[in-house]
């Protein structure tokens, strides 16, 4: 080897995200090809050259283990850039942090007394239930965290305690959160809930440029992945000790293989806290569970969520529905008939569907679209004509369009009753005789332009992707169409589609009652809508009240049956600290997702006429 002490040393500086690792000159090829390997064991998709290598900025304590081996990475010097020496030193500490938390004897919390006192000290108002408090104390001691409870048990009201405590603590004095923008309302309204107005944080929605004086800051998912929004960040909270909160997390479940988990990493660095909270952390896997994990704890989230990690659960609070002591949601199925004309059009499109069960079986997208037009069928089938806004459910100019079902619709369509569609408005009525609000869900716009169109004697607000979160120049928004559910008394009913309101809406305290005119296979989708009125805070004497719709002898029982036993296994999960699977909404999704195996063999079934065996599904999360 050549005399290493008149070699020019390696270095180390950092990129954006990245750490560049060169080689020094002089370096043999061979001892090089040692070391990059050494790194390429965690540095997820780096870029190897000759003599370069980029890692990952959450794996620089495992680079700078590697550079400091005796072989052979010692044997040569290495120079170190400020901010790279500067991240690797934080990098090292979070290792350490986290370790410590890990080998304990036991989690680490603060007494309740003292957070009792403290948050008084603080202006905060609200008082905690008992295990909002156990969660909250836990929290805040392992400056660290994600909350996983279950969709209703206060997680903003929580976030919102631990940034009162940290703040009065001297730890941080700002919070950026990343959150859906469905959630919006919710960090607003809460904020002012929570704390007496003399010391209630200042906050900012989706601003294009944070005012220097605002104390939260709320953007979504897909505004942190620009850069223009990650420059305002940066400019806002220089000199300050930011909290970076990502509620519903899964939003950013691709971690770095996405726009969306990309920015959420990305402002994760600049944080003193980073909290994330989800009351599903795992929609598809324990690949997720580590894309959330690693929000929170960079670097360490496939550690963490390995089974085999021991005590990995003190890095995460889960508040289940047993410990909030709510009373369960009441379910009640109403089943329809269809009337004649209505039935043959269902029938003659069944019909030709049962001659193509080999291609549903085969081809899962083709298994996706068929059961969307069954639904659609089962429930008004005008909106296979198109027009509709539901664009996989117009087949006008579609070569797959049957003669039998296109004679059906065009001779028929016109003079079918939708059953179903008349026992919403039925409902409603009802509802308003008694002074009482309804949210009404469906799937398909279509359903939300009819539903309108009949319900407009209720004068009904409606929210869907189509209308806008918060626009002041557009006819209508979101925020507007809430507010005027919940505070005009002329408007008695919502309708809405569960991708777009099925997270971060609270709507319990003015509505208890919901009606499903339609509902996919996905069980997770019914659940984050059943959770808008089934919240911690409802008003005394009151339950939540869920009627869903079924049309005979359609798909709709198929539906019925799968979600039936999906819904119990899920609530075993969320009642269960275990972190299992479970299907969630995403409102740039379609209303019907990819199918499991199990889901297809019902549809095949339902085709065929064939009963089949709920008992045989096994997994819950699809």
């Amino acid at each position: 080897m050549s005399d290493v002490s008149s070699q020019t040393s390696g270095s180390i500086d950092r990129e954006g995200g990245r750490l560049l690792v060169e080689s020094p000159p002089g370096m043999p090829a061979p001892t090089w090809a040692v070391i990059a390997q050494r790194l390429l064991m965690f540095a997820r998709g780096s870029e190897i050259g000759a003599t370069t290598i980029a890692v990952p900025v959450d794996q620089a304590h495992l680079l700078h283990e590697v550079l400091v081996e005796p072989w052979p990475a010692r044997l040569w010097p290495w120079h170190w850039s400020t901010t790279a020496r500067a991240t690797t030193d934080a990098s090292i500490d979070l290792a350490a942090a986290l370790s410590s938390l890990l080998i304990g004897d036991q989690a680490p919390s603060v007494p309740h007394e003292q957070i009792e006192n403290d948050l008084h000290a603080a202006g905060f108002s609200r008082r905690l239930l008992p295990a909002q408090m156990t969660a909250v104390s836990r929290l805040t001691a392992v400056g660290h965290g994600a909350n996983f409870s279950v969709p209703g048990s206060g997680k903003t009201t929580m976030t919102l305690a631990l940034f009162a405590l940290l703040r009065r603590a001297g730890v941080v004095d700002r919070m950026l959160v990343v959150a859906p923008a469905s959630a919006y309302e919710a960090w607003t309204e809460e904020t002012k809930d929570c704390f007496n107005e003399p010391r209630r944080p200042r906050i900012e929605v989706a601003p294009t440029s944070p005012r220097r004086s605002s104390d939260v800051v709320v953007y979504n998912y897909e505004r942190v992945a620009m850069g223009a929004t990650r420059a305002a960040v940066d400019g806002w909270s220089h000199g300050h000790r930011l909290m970076v909160v990502f509620d519903e997390a899964h939003r950013a479940k691709k971690g770095e293989d996405g726009l969306h988990g990309i920015g959420a990493r990305d402002v994760a660095s600049l944080a003193t806290a980073r909290y994330a909270l989800t009351g599903t952390p795992m929609p598809n896997g324990r690949a997720d569970l580590a894309a959330v994990l690693d929000l929170v704890w960079p670097g360490h989230g496939d550690r963490l969520a390995d089974p085999a990690c021991l005590n990995a659960d003190r890095t995460w609070v889960r508040i289940t529905k047993d410990d909030l002591d709510l009373a369960d949601a009441v379910i009640e199925v109403e089943r329809v008939r269809l009337d004649e004309t209505h039935r043959a059009i269902y029938d003659a499109f069944t019909s030709d569907l049962s001659h193509r069960t080999s291609l549903i079986q085969a081809f899962p997208a083709i298994a996706s679209t068929s059961t969307t037009r069954l639904l659609a069928t089962a429930t008004n089938p005008a909106l296979l004509l198109g027009g509709s806004g539901d664009a996989t459910l117009d087949w006008r100019d579609s070569p797959d369009l049957p003669d039998t079902v296109m004679a059906a619709l065009s001779g028929l369509s016109s003079m079918v009753r939708p059953t179903k569609i008349l026992r919403v408005a039925h409902h409603a009525a009802e509802h308003r005789a008694r002074g009482d609000k309804l949210l009404v869900w469906t799937n398909f716009i279509g359903n939300v332009h009819e539903l309108a169109r009949v319900l407009e004697p209720f004068a009904p607000a409606v929210v869907t992707g189509e209308v806008p979160v918060s626009d002041p120049g557009a006819p209508t928004d979101r925020v507007r169409e809430l507010r005027r559910f919940r505070e005009d008394p002329d408007c008695f009913v919502l309708i809405a589609t569960p991708q777009t309101l099925g997270e971060g809406v609270s709507l319990h305290k003015v509505c208890q009652s919901q009606i499903h005119l339609d509902r996919s296979y996905n069980a997770g989708l019914f659940l984050q809508a059943i959770d808008r009125t089934h919240r911690v805070g409802m008003p005394e004497g009151t339950t939540a009240q869920v009627r869903v719709l079924v049309a005979e002898d359609t798909i709709d029982e198929d539906v019925d049956r799968r979600l039936r036993l999906k819904v119990d296994r899920m609530n075993q999960v969320l009642n269960d600290p275990a972190l299992r699977r479970l299907a969630l909404p995403d409102e740039a999704a379609p209303a019907v997702r990819p199918m499991s195996e199990s889901d297809i063999t019902g549809l095949v079934g339902h085709l065929r006429r064939e009963t089949t065996d709920t008992t045989a599904l096994e997994d819950a999360g699809n």
